[in-house]
């Protein structure tokens, strides 16, 4: 993480799952697609083993991540987007949160940003995502 006068600029990883076209948004940061380099196929524990050394932050839309991985073992922060479906439009009112993220996180975390406080509930009374007891 590269400190700059305004603030932090991030190497971020936007994951198979999500929009090209997002990449634009998180300027100045600089935005990568998996599928640019090869990545898209790769599984959530080789893929976060490969960006780690070349990342910040991976952002993805696979709530699994956090059943499927101990991202507390990998030197980057995951950031999932909690979405009904992955269309542009959907995420675009996310990313203030998500790039209000990039000021705090740590290599290692896990940050669950939802898309509305029913689908939260919902991963709640599931003890899914950030509210499961044994990842």
């Amino acid at each position: 993480m590269d400190g700059s006068a305004g603030g932090l600029l991030m190497k971020v990883l936007l994951d198979h799952n999500l929009p090209r076209k997002l990449r634009q948004h998180f300027l100045p940061h600089q935005a990568s697609l998996t599928k640019e380099l090869g990545w898209a196929g790769l599984s959530n524990g080789l893929l976060l083993g490969q960006a780690q050394f070349g990342f910040d932050v991976l952002i993805t839309a696979d709530a699994n991540i956090y059943h499927q991985q101990n991202v507390a073992l990998y030197d980057i922060t995951v950031v999932v987007l909690r979405i009904y479906d992955n269309s542009y439009e959907s995420i675009i009112p996310l990313l203030p949160e998500v790039l209000g993220l990039f000021e705090r996180v740590r290599a290692g975390e896990i940050h669950y940003v939802y898309v509305d406080d029913v689908l939260r509930l919902s991963d709640q009374r599931r003890g899914k995502g950030p509210f499961a007891t044994n990842p």
